[in-house]
């Protein structure tokens, strides 16, 4: 199947190479949390996820080239964006997702080798908007691009927060980012009605606060708001006890 040569592609030494490195500037210079190769693997795990559950409910991008494209090619796209989103942190932080894209453009060549000449650069197209759409305020214009940015920000169990923090502070940043024990994406249609459920279990309150400046800022605007349904299930002892809608 072409979506194991493309996962196979993905962990090449080169690939791998730019995942690892891309974290020195993020954790280590900046003192960010982790943007390298565990990061990568979650959100690429999750965005597959959501992929899967959408796939009766949403039109792929990838169908809009006229090549008979389908889900399998949209895989492809979300795994490619997924695992090279963050790789722009090579050169910055800052407009990582532009610098994203530019060196995203040069490894996807290989990556998509597989595939004929057409067929390599839609995908590869699709791939890199995705890429620049992840960072909210880029607003993603196919479901494959709205489930990586959504994915993003699902990299967030204890201390894995995508919100910049300084550690050893002591703020609603830091706390919040503790109180988040698991995040689970279920199939949402029998409670809710909508494909995608994303539960969060949280050990206090607090956590609603990376919930709601992290998970639904990202997921506002990404074009798959309506069918995702956000639960925060509160297993602490504090003021919000039980499962809260958001």
């Amino acid at each position: 199947m072409s979506f194991d040569a493309v996962m196979d592609a993905l962990t090449s030494e080169e690939v791998v190479a730019h995942v690892e490195t891309q974290n020195v500037n993020s954790a280590v210079r900046l003192d960010y949390t982790d943007h390298g190769t565990q990061h990568i693997d979650i959100v690429r795990d999750r965005a597959l996820e959501l992929l899967e559950l959408l796939r009766d409910d949403v039109e792929f991008g990838v169908t809009d080239h006229d090549l008979g494209l389908g889900y399998e090619e949209a895989r492809v796209v979300v795994a490619c964006a997924a695992t090279l989103h963050d790789i722009g942190h090579l050169v910055h932080r800052d407009e990582h997702t532009k610098f994203s894209v530019v060196l995203a453009d040069d490894l996807l060549d290989d990556v998509l080798s597989v595939y004929d000449t057409r067929e390599r650069v839609a995908l590869k197209s699709e791939a890199l908007h995705a890429v620049y759409c992840h960072h909210s305020g880029n607003d993603p214009l196919t479901p494959e691009a709205g489930v990586v940015r959504v994915a993003d920000a699902l990299d967030m169990t204890q201390g894995r927060s995508r919100l910049p923090y300084k550690r050893g502070e002591r703020s609603i940043h830091t706390v919040s980012s503790q109180a988040i024990e698991e995040v689970e994406v279920l199939d949402g249609t029998e409670e809710f009605d909508v494909p995608v459920l994303v539960e969060i279990h949280m050990s206090n309150s607090a956590g609603v606060y990376q919930i709601d400046s992290l998970l639904k800022k990202k997921l506002n605007g990404s074009g798959i708001e309506e069918y995702v349904k956000i639960v925060a299930v509160n297993e602490g002892q504090d003021d919000i006890v039980g499962r809260l809608e958001l």
